[in-house]
């Protein structure tokens, strides 16, 4: 058995990792300043679901289909709107306001430009790349409101975006 006392639960987590070091890529024309603004972030959750079969009484429990739930990250706003600019113009592409089609029909066919891979990484202490996840043919399903507020001070304006994917896969 090993030996359980704190000298060897401290080597064991070898420091463990800081939720506050992390990096969210999302190709834009807006260069790396997603990378500066995107304030709070998440590594996407993995599910897959449950096949249950009746059998004489009991229910025996197979893994079933694997889904992938929409991932929100939030941003900080800065004074240009550059970041919510791209964001509610990649938006759009979908869906036009007015005309309530998209832009052109080969968004609908998954294969247009309009999709994008988004990069999550998880950083070490020293900066580094910990943990690396890509999430493939993403596209907007909300671009979130900025609350406004009279009552609001000592805080900066924010944002959160929601994003549809297909699949997740280690950055390589």
């Amino acid at each position: 058995m090993a030996k359980m006392d704190i000298a060897t639960f401290k080597t064991a987590f070898d420091g463990g990792t800081r939720p506050n070091r992390f990096e969210v890529n999302i190709p834009t024309d807006t260069g790396d300043l997603e990378t500066l603004l995107v304030k709070a972030a998440s590594m996407p959750a993995e599910t897959i679901g449950i096949l249950q079969i009746p059998f004489r009484g009991r229910v025996a429990k197979l893994p079933g289909d694997r889904a992938y739930a929409e991932w929100t990250f939030t941003c900080l706003d800065d004074t240009t709107h550059k970041l919510r600019d791209a964001l509610t113009t990649w938006h759009r592409t979908f869906n036009q306001h007015e005309a309530n089609v998209p832009d052109n029909v080969d968004v609908l066919d998954g294969d247009s430009s309009s999709y994008t891979n988004i990069t999550v990484k998880q950083l070490d202490m020293m900066g580094g790349d910990h943990t690396c996840v890509m999430l493939n043919v993403c596209w907007p399903t909300e671009v979130g409101a900025i609350d406004l507020s009279y009552d609001t001070a000592d805080q900066a304006t924010e944002f959160a975006c929601t994003i549809a994917y297909d699949y997740l896969s280690e950055c390589g």
